[in-house]
């Protein structure tokens, strides 16, 4: 594992050592790092915020979501896991309020990348799951029922929604697209393998 992550930073022209890399507890949590945090794994968090261009941000998921953000303003960036406990806690939302008060980052120059995740062809989920959602609006947007009685739910649409009504413009959103259940020959997926790896996300400031 740690052979693989190095080759990853080294894809990068970066060295492991600058990584840093949150606990992903699904919650909501953010934390500013900087170079002093290089190496480490922050806990308690599932969002990682840094201005500072000698660390490297990591999120590591198997069909949570991983959301990048990028102020090119401020020259700030922020790395968000969001499976859907983080995402009915508003992990995105939270990570845009974060950059407004650490960095100084509005909303509307913000950049955000959704990366592969499970879909809403495969993720289906159960009453109390879409009972967590309860409190946000859009939540019949974001969940379709299923054959079975339950509901499957699309965590793009879900973080993309909350990313424009904290005020990122949703031209400013792009959303990969890519079921991490669906394609095997790509990613890996804990809904689909059980045990499994984890795919690496990972953003710094230039």
């Amino acid at each position: 594992m740690r052979a693989n992550r190095a080759r990853v930073l080294a894809a990068l022209g970066r060295p492991l050592a600058d990584q840093v890399e949150a606990s992903q507890v699904h919650g909501n949590q953010t934390a500013v790092v900087d170079a002093a945090h290089r190496g480490h794994n922050i806990p308690g968090v599932d969002v990682l915020i840094t201005r500072d261009p000698r660390v490297v941000l990591a999120m590591h998921c198997a069909d949570c979501v991983p959301v990048l953000l990028a102020d090119p303003v401020h020259s700030a960036v922020a790395a968000v896991h969001a499976g859907w406990r983080g995402t009915a806690a508003g992990a995105a939302a939270a990570t845009v309020a974060a950059m407004t008060r650490s960095c100084g980052s509005r909303p509307a120059d913000l950049v955000v990348a959704i990366g592969p995740a499970i879909g809403p062809c495969c993720y289906e989920v159960d009453a109390p799951v879409f009972e967590r959602f309860a409190a946000w609006p859009w939540r019949a947007q974001v969940f379709t029922s299923s054959p079975s009685g339950r509901w499957m739910l699309d965590l793009w649409a879900a973080n993309h929604r909350q990313l424009v009504e904290a005020g990122v413009r949703p031209d400013a959103v792009t959303v990969a697209g890519l079921c991490s259940a669906h394609l095997p020959a790509l990613f890996f997926s804990h809904r689909r393998d059980g045990t499994t790896g984890r795919m690496a996300a990972h953003i710094a400031v230039r």
